[in-house]
Order: C-alpha cells, then sequence, then structure tokens
C-alpha cells in the first residue's frame, strides 16, 4: 500500500511517521521546508485542563498528552523535544484558543481534582519560590493561580525533524520537500495521488492532507473543502537573558516559557488580535516590542530587553472552533486532519489515522469532530 501525507508540520510528521512504521510505503510532500509552517510558530502548551466542560473535548486532549508521554519514551534518549516543567495560569489569564473551561478557581480546581488531573491552587509565597525572578506583586494583592506540575510543552521543530528522519532512515519513507501540491487526484470516488506545482503526479493508495490552514488550497475541488476560520499569531522571542524563568507562565498580559539557548518565548492573546494580514514579522513589529515590555514588567531584572526575532503564523481552526480529523462522505481512501492547537493532539492524531486506515477502526476520541459534520449541514 502507497500513501501520501501532505504537509510536514508536527500533525504531518506524526502521522506519516506512524504509516511508514506500520510498514506502509509513504511519500511525506511539503511545500517548503519540514517544520517551516505553523508548527515553528506556536506556544505548544501540552495540556488537557483547558477542556473540562466538555467531557469529549478532554477525552480527546487527555490521550493526546498520553500519546506524547509515549511518542517520546519510544525515542528513549533522543526524544528530548517534550519539556514537562510544569505551568502557572493566573486568573484571568485568559484561554489558550478555544475557552472551554472559564469556572471560578475553586469550581476548575475541584473539576480537576475530581477528574485526577493534576493540579493546585498557588499563592504570592508559593510562586516567589517557584519563580523567584518575577516580580514579588505579580499575582496581586491576595492573587492565586493554578499550578499544573506535569504539564509542559513540545519543542515542535525538534520532535517533527526526529519522526521524519527515524521514518526515512528506518522505514524507508520518501520525502519531497519544496513540492506544493496543486490538487488532489481522484477517479471513481476514490482518492488516487496528487498533481505538484510542477506538474509531476504522484500516485497513491491513500491521501492524507495535514496541510493546516492550506488543507483547502491542496484540493483543487471546492466539493471537497472544510469550512475554515484561520487566526493570526505573533510569537516574539528574547536573546539569552540569564534570567531563569522554569516554569511555563500564564499570565493575564504575557504568556513566556522557555525557548533553548536561555532564549525566552513570549506571546499574548490580545496583541494576536491586532494582527493584519500585510503585517511582517519583525523584532521592532509593535506587538513584539510590547511583548518585551510587558517580560520586563513581569521580571524586573530583564526591564529594557528587546525582541531578538519574531514570527507570524496562520493557525488553521476548523468552523465553530472545534478539530475536524477523519474522512469525507462520498470521497474513499482520503482523510484530512485539521484542528488548532494541533501539537497539543498531533501525537494521537498518528496513532489514530494510522488504526482508522489500516484496520478500520476510527478513534472514539474523534467521534464528534468528524469532517462529515460539515457536509451533513451542507446537505
Amino acid at each position: 500500500m502507497k500513501a501520501i501525507v501532505i504537509g510536514a508540520g508536527v500533525i504531518g510528521a506524526a502521522v506519516a511517521y506512524r504509516l511508514a512504521e506500520a510498514g506502509i510505503d509513504v511519500t511525506l510532500v511539503e511545500a517548503g521546508r519540514i517544520a517551516e509552517g505553523t508548527s515553528l510558530t506556536s506556544f505548544a502548551w501540552v495540556s488537557a485542563c483547558e477542556k473540562i466542560d466538555s467531557e469529549s473535548y478532554y477525552r480527546l486532549s487527555l490521550a493526546g498528552v498520553a500519546a506524547h508521554c509515549d511518542l517520546a519514551a519510544e525515542f528513549g534518549a533522543e526524544g528530548v523535544w517534550y519539556r514537562r516543567p510544569g505551568v502557572i495560569q493566573w486568573l484571568g489569564a485568559g484561554y489558550e484558543g478555544l475557552a472551554l473551561s472559564e469556572s471560578p478557581l475553586e469550581q476548575k480546581l475541584a473539576r480537576l481534582h475530581a477528574l485526577g488531573y493534576p493540579a493546585e491552587i498557588i499563592g504570592a509565597d508559593d510562586l516567589s519560590r517557584i519563580e523567584p525572578n518575577l516580580r514579588p506583586d505579580a499575582l496581586g494583592i491576595d492573587g492565586q493561580a493554578i499550578h499544573y506540575p506535569e504539564d509542559g510543552y513540545i519543542e515542535a521543530p525538534v520532535m517533527i525533524a526526529a519522526l521524519v528522519e527515524a521514518a526515512v532512515g528506518r522505514f524507508g519513507l520518501e520525502l519531497r520537500t519544496h513540492a506544493p501540491v496543486r490538487r488532489v487526484l481522484t477517479a471513481n470516488g476514490r482518492a488516487t495521488g496528487v498533481e505538484t506545482a510542477s506538474g509531476e503526479i504522484l500516485s497513491a493508495d491513500i491521501v492524507v492532507n495535514c496541510a493546516g490552514c492550506w488543507a483547502n488550497t491542496v484540493l483543487g475541488d471546492p466539493a471537497l473543502e472544510i469550512p475554515l476560520a484561520p487566526t493570526l499569531g505573533l510569537i516574539a522571542y528574547t536573546p539569552g537573558t540569564g534570567t531563569a524563568v522554569r516554569k511555563v507562565l500564564r499570565t493575564p498580559r504575557l504568556n513566556v516559557r522557555a525557548d533553548g539557548g536561555g532564549r525566552l518565548l513570549l506571546r499574548a492573546n490580545d496583541l494576536d488580535e491586532t494582527l493584519g494580514p500585510d503585517d511582517v514579522a519583525r523584532p521592532d513589529h509593535p506587538a513584539a516590542v510590547e511583548l518585551a515590555r510587558r517580560l520586563g514588567e513581569l521580571v524586573p531584572s530583564l526591564a529594557g530587553i528587546g525582541a531578538e526575532a519574531a514570527r507570524i503564523a496562520t493557525r488553521p481552526i476548523p468552523g465553530g472552533g472545534l478539530p475536524c480529523v477523519g474522512t469525507i462522505p462520498g470521497l474513499d481512501s482520503y482523510w484530512v486532519a485539521v484542528t488548532h492547537g494541533g501539537i497539543n493532539t498531533s501525537a494521537f492524531i498518528g496513532i489514530a489515522l494510522r488504526d482508522e486506515i489500516l484496520q478500520g477502526r476510527a478513534a472514539p476520541e474523534y467521534a464528534p469532530y468528524r469532517p462529515d459534520r460539515f457536509f451533513k449541514a451542507a446537505a
């Protein structure tokens, strides 16, 4: 069996790796370089704690966390991309992507404990002990936060590179970079391959579309498109700071985590809302400058630091904000996987689609989030 996976971001890499591992002849087709798109520009928090008001979304997210743990463990000493320093979330911090849990602190914590999710309330003294470089009043008067001691984040480029390298070296995956897909080829109600922008025809028994916000662009057929409502996001990076931020911090005005080499990665939901399609990612972009200023407010020793780099990405969000993973009615041998927060569930998507493609067993976690919901609505 031959498979084509479109898109070498974190989801495409996970799907291609699992299919190749299972003995499928896989070609991974990428428009540019691997790890170049949205996966490169993400806060990449891996967690299920924000989904507790939706039983199905919580279970899906929890499966995503478990799959990341398992995948990193499979790679042993090479599985260094999954960092779990813990996450501290201020009250009023907003939500990373879709907000499904906006309960008061005590109510949210009780629900998390009932679910067995590791979480604890911390106060100002606790925060000063855990993060001594923050300003003393960082939580405000009598402020509290939730500490998720086992949460963490993915270094997506490292994960993608490891999966692709392993799939090529161990399982014979063929990687095609700088090969944009022009359209998915179909015949007699089945996907039969893709045509690249150069006119090359790549034939396959199955096609998996992991092109993210470009998922509709690569189709060449409006009848197969799913509704997308993408948004823009900016990430700024500091120089090496020499000042430790030990945890992932989610404050009302700034999200902060380490990014290797002593650098810090910064973003804020409200600043993302100011971005427009003509914005260019530069260290002196107003949003990047403001992120650095907010960092100086939070960590006094970093006052005056500037952004060393900035990136802007288009985040793929299916209509309604919920994941879209599975087959499309009326077209056999074709799967699509598009979701906001794709890094969170990427390792699980690789397993779920492998099992569905090879064994015909659809993951129950994705039952509410399959593409057919859009096509039923349009019928």
